[in-house]
Parts: C-alpha cells; structure tokens; sequence
C-alpha cells in the first residue's frame, strides 16, 4: 500500500518540477523579448514573445504582449503605408437601396453616431477596404460643412445618455461623431476641421502605443482634451479581441486602460469603444463594473436606446461615400 502510495506522489512532484522549469524557461525568453524592445528590436521580441508563450502555454500576460508588439510593429512601420487593417473596427454596411425610415418605438431615439478611423490622404487607392477606412481630409470637411449647412448639431455621447434617460433634451438632427484608435492624423487633419466648425467629437484611445509614431501622444491627447471640443475614450491597452482573452486579461485592458487616461488627463473618462467590435455578456459587465457610462459598438443603426447603453450602435463613415450616400444614411 506505501508502494501505491508512493507512485503518485512521485508522479506529482515530476509534473511540478517540469511546469516550474517550463515557466522559468519561458520567463527567461520573454525577458530577452524584454530587452530587444527595449532596444526597439520589436520584430526579433516578438519571436521570443512567441517561444515563450509555446514553451508554457498558461500565461495570459504574454498573449497580451504579443498583441501589443505586433501592434507596435505594424504602427512603425513608414507612416504612409502603415498595415494597420487588423486593428481596425470594419463595418459591413448594408446596400442604400435596403434601407428603410426608422420606426422608433418608445425609448428610442434617432441619433446617428458617425465611426471615423483614418483622416488622410489613402496610401492604397486601389484597396477597397483601405479605401474605406480612409477618409481624407477633403471628404471630411465636406461631411462637416454639409452638418453645419443642414441643421444638424453635434452633441457629445454623455448627452446622448443623458436623453436617453429623459435628463437632456436634444437639439434638432442630433449627431455623435467618434473616432477610433487614436490615430496621430486626427490631430493633424480632423482636429483643425473640428475646431473650423466648432464641433465635438470623442476619440477612442489605444493607451499602451505612445511610443509608436502613428498614433496620438499623450501631450497631443492632453491638449485636445483641455480644448473642450474633443473628448477622450478607452479602446483598450493592446487593441486585443477581447472574447479571445482569459477573464484576468479582459479585466486588465479594460480597466487598465481606462486608469491609463484618468491618470494622464486627470479625470474621470466615462465611455469605451469595444476593439473590432467584439464583445460578449461577460465584457459588457467588466465595461459596467469598470465605471464607465456606456460604451460602442459596430453595429449599424442610427437608432439609439438606453436599454443599449453598453452596445450602443454607430454607422461608419466610408472614405468612397458621396455626399449624397452620407446624407442619407444619416436620414434612415
């Protein structure tokens, strides 16, 4: 019976060892992965990011480093032609001829949320799906002055809450506009715009990239934010899927990111744009409990309620819209 005994026992002891060799094998390669990013070596860290995560499979902090390097690669990548598709909430919008008016049932409001990603010029003209997160500059100053021109206020998405719980009445043809992923070409080409027209917006922030060149610093994101016109949102540390995540991970990029902001703008952020639109009931919470107010989505609609307060639906803003198409996807 000792003998029997014994055997397991044994076996236990083999198992442990072998893990805590694993997880010290694979904690020295992600400290080498450490230094070459320290050294800007992103490429070469992501390959030790990778055999370390192979090598003890159970840690969920290396998948969110991994998610975070490739990131960082893609985003230095030369600035014209930056592959940043993977991390972009694409829409698929459904045919103008579909389209029907609204029928609003009590509850609901009709306020379009607009969903911009880029503000430039397209590298990739001939690349349908670049060209539609690419708005330029032009296209988007024509968006602005056709608002201006035709009744419509913006209004900030805390309004829009407000509304929708009967403590704010809305202007005539209320309008959100949101941006996503903190990119440096809002600065650069839709804040000056914003400020022409004297229209608020609310940027989505990715918080862990301000080293990389292609997104906002945080002395850029200050400034807009004291400006008045342009309000700060989460978007996550990493911009990770976040239902691929463990449940301690989700937690990290959503409340991480939010104490990144409220600790660099000194304030209290209220919203969160779910990364490429991925969600669940589990998220959704996490988003709640966190303290934020509500959060987007990438679900079409221009139909808003409070019982969608966390999932509140957007319409994204295609680079090859006309005037026309714009107008009247604000319309139904």
């Amino acid at each position: 019976m000792k003998k029997l005994t014994f055997v397991p026992i044994l076996l236990a002891i083999i198992v442990l060892a072998l893990g805590l060799s694993s997880y010290k094998k694979s904690n020295d390669l992600k400290e080498q992965g450490d230094r070459l990013v320290n050294s800007q070596r992103l490429t070469e860290a992501l390959i030790y990011y990778q055999e370390a995560d192979n090598t003890f499979p159970f840690r969920s902090d290396l998948k969110e480093i991994i998610a975070g390097t490739k990131l960082l690669i893609n985003s230095q990548r030369e600035y014209g032609q930056i592959v940043d598709l993977d991390y972009a909430e694409v829409q698929e919008l459904p045919p103008l001829e579909s389209l029907q008016p609204q029928k609003l049932v009590e509850g609901d409001l009709l306020v379009p949320i607009l969903m911009y990603h880029h503000i430039r010029i397209n590298p990739k003209s001939q690349d349908a799906l670049w060209a539609s997160l690419n708005v330029s500059p032009d296209l988007l100053n024509s968006e602005l002055n056709y608002l201006s021109t035709h009744n419509y206020h913006v209004i900030s998405l805390t309004e829009l809450s407000k509304a929708l719980n009967g403590g704010f009445n809305l202007p005539v043809n209320p309008i959100v506009l949101s941006f996503d992923d903190g990119y440096k070409n809002f600065y650069e080409n839709a804040y000056p715009l914003l400020k022409k027209y004297n229209m608020k917006a609310i940027e989505f922030v990715i918080t862990q990239v301000e080293s990389a060149p292609a997104y906002l610093s945080w002395d850029q994101i200050i400034e807009m934010d004291r400006s008045g016109l342009i309000e700060i949102g989460a978007h996550t540390q990493h911009h990770p899927s976040l239902p691929s995540l463990s449940l301690a991970a989700i937690d990290k990029e959503i409340v991480g990111s939010k104490n990144d902001i409220e600790t660099h703008l000194g304030k209290k952020i209220n919203w969160f744009a779910y990364p490429y639109g991925d969600y669940n009931n589990y998220i959704i919470a996490t988003v709640e409990k966190a303290g934020f107010i509500g959060a987007v989505s990438t679900n079409y609609s221009a139909v808003q309620n409070k019982n969608k307060l966390f999932v509140l639906p957007r319409i994204m803003a295609d680079g090859r819209f006309t005037l026309d198409e714009f107008a009247h996807r604000l319309q139904k």
